[in-house]
């Protein structure tokens, strides 16, 4: 057996561990350290009954059991046990025990007890701080999930798992990808690429349900910065942002759609009008703009009533989008004039099929509940080229206009605008 602290006066007595040497349920030998620890005096030490130095006469019975059938292994016995000072107070002590002579245990032991009641402090601290935190974060409104360097779970709060339906003990452990799924790997990828190079980022994304519901998210990545800088992981925040999306959406289509109709408003058909002629300028395909007015609309309006009026103006709404493309505009201008614009045609025999589709939906009896009363009115249509006509779009509406006045003449017919009354030269 190697040499022990004990016979090595001056290591023994300048130990930071307290060292001591048991027989027979004493201690026999003890440095000034091991007293210290205890709150005695060497020579009280040596006087007191090793019972006296344990919780109760149980816990030292057990914990000389344990660490006899261990030493009778040939093998070193060391725990962290509660033992109990001079003035009764309990603390926790790493104990080692090693035989002095393994062939007879009778000779003694040889003990070992480092105070380590702070360090059990801090560890409980950390424990009660991390249930806290893990308390906390299972009950914020937003979802968190905790990943490392290599994008594998370590954490992830009760929120996040049983939003997509999943369990934290699932999500642990498992890759971004596993989590999220391929596709959706793909899309985000570049994301987390970046917040592992140290960068905080966020994305917004819509995501299905397990039930199949689609929900927008946004998401806020954060860095997990080390010590020495290098980047250990990363922290995702995610919350359900579905309402607003829905309420800016609500919003937008008050602000780009008319009330009455639902039909693009001014402001509405003057962003596609410029977009579809941008589009004409690059690509060379012609855009027809129809300029509709609504033929006998105030006689019904002040006969009937604007109820009748409002909605004569939905119903004819609502026949005018039936007859054209989705890729088609339909809007309504200002009181009984509507407007569609006609992207990528081959030639005015388009523009003039879709006008007298228009013509003959239009030209069919109204019946209107708050009268009570079939009515038929009739429309006449304008209709501009671009680029023909005009290529910028104010010009392109008023050759339009021009168009529509003149088929007014006649009623209930289209007309397409004349090169007489088109717009002077564009700069």
């Amino acid at each position: 057996m190697p040499e022990s602290a004990t016979e090595q006066p001056a290591l023994y007595e300048n130990s930071i561990v307290g060292l001591g040497v048991l027989c027979d349920g004493r201690v026999l030998k003890a440095n000034h350290r091991l007293a210290e620890t205890f709150g005695y005096g060497i020579h009280e030490l040596l006087a007191t009954p090793l019972a006296a130095l344990y919780p109760s006469a149980d816990a030292l019975e057990a914990l000389e059991a344990s660490a006899r059938a261990q030493l009778a292994q040939c093998g070193a016995f060391a725990k962290d046990v509660r033992l109990r000072r001079k003035d009764g107070a309990h603390f926790w002590a790493r104990c080692g025990l090693d035989a002095i002579d393994r062939d007879d245990l009778s000779k003694g032991l040889l003990w070992t007890v480092l105070d380590v009641t702070e360090i059990k402090q801090a560890e409980q601290a950390l424990r009660e701080s991390a249930a806290q935190l893990r308390l906390f974060a299972d009950n914020v409104p937003a979802m968190s999930i905790v990943y490392d360097e290599t994008l594998h779970c370590l954490y992830a709060n009760k929120r996040f798992a049983e939003y997509f339906g999943l369990t934290t003990e699932s999500i642990v452990g498992k890759h971004l990808r596993e989590i999220v799924g391929e596709e959706a790997h793909e899309e985000i990828k570049v994301h987390f690429d970046r917040v592992l190079q140290g960068y905080p980022t966020g994305y917004e994304r819509s995501r299905r349900l397990p039930d199949g519901e689609c929900r927008y998210l946004d998401v806020k990545l954060i860095p997990h910065i080390g010590e020495q800088g290098q980047v250990r992981g990363l922290f995702a925040v995610t919350s359900d942002i579905t309402e607003r999306k829905e309420q800016e959406n609500r919003i937008r289509q008050l602000a780009q759609r008319d009330a009455l109709t639902g039909v693009a408003n001014r402001l509405l058909f003057d962003e596609h009008l410029r977009r579809a002629l941008s589009l004409s300028a690059r690509t060379g395909h012609r855009v027809a703009l129809l300029y509709i007015d609504l033929d006998k609309f105030k006689p019904v309006n002040d006969t009937l009533g604007h109820d009748a009026g409002d909605e004569l103006l939905k119903s004819a709404a609502e026949r005018i989008t039936r007859q054209v493309r989705e890729s088609d505009t339909v809007a309504r201008l200002g009181g009984d004039e509507f407007a569609v614009i006609l992207p990528h045609i081959a030639g005015p025999q388009d523009a003039a099929v879709v006008a007298q589709r228009i013509l003959d939906a239009l030209g069919m009896p109204f019946h209107l509940p708050p009268a009570g009363r079939d009515v038929r009115i009739g429309s006449s249509i304008g209709i501009a080229i671009c680029p023909a006509d005009a290529w910028q779009a104010e010009a392109l509406v008023k050759a339009a206009d021009a168009a529509m006045y003149k088929a007014k003449q006649s009623g209930n017919c289209y007309s397409f605008c004349e090169p007489g009354s088109r717009p002077a030269a564009q700069a």
